[in-house]
């Protein structure tokens, strides 16, 4: 355990829960990867009526919504992943000083 500036941190738990964000964002990019193939694949079976037409024209601006929210929630993981990583290091190297 480190104590810096009256803080006290466990380099080996920023380390664990970086690690688990890095997971966390691993499967949410699965995720969106599958969403996406799924979006490929049905786009058009959305059925020949007025209500599978309408809804047609508006998948665009839904399938971008939706994509462009995942890509900055995997976005976030990884900051945060990154900003724990970078944490633990800072702490190792305060404590070898």
């Amino acid at each position: 355990m480190s104590e810096h500036d009256g803080y006290r941190v466990r380099r080996s738990a920023l380390r664990s829960q970086a690690a688990v964000y890095g997971a966390h964002k691993l499967d949410v990019t699965e995720i969106r990867d599958i969403l996406r193939e799924a979006f490929d694949r049905d786009r058009r079976a959305l059925g020949g009526d007025e209500y599978g037409a309408e809804l047609e024209k508006q998948m665009p601006a839904i399938e971008e919504g939706i994509f462009t929210a995942l890509k900055n929630y995997i976005d976030d993981l990884d900051g945060v992943s990154s900003g724990l990583h970078r944490s633990q290091g800072n702490y190792g190297e305060a404590d070898r000083a």
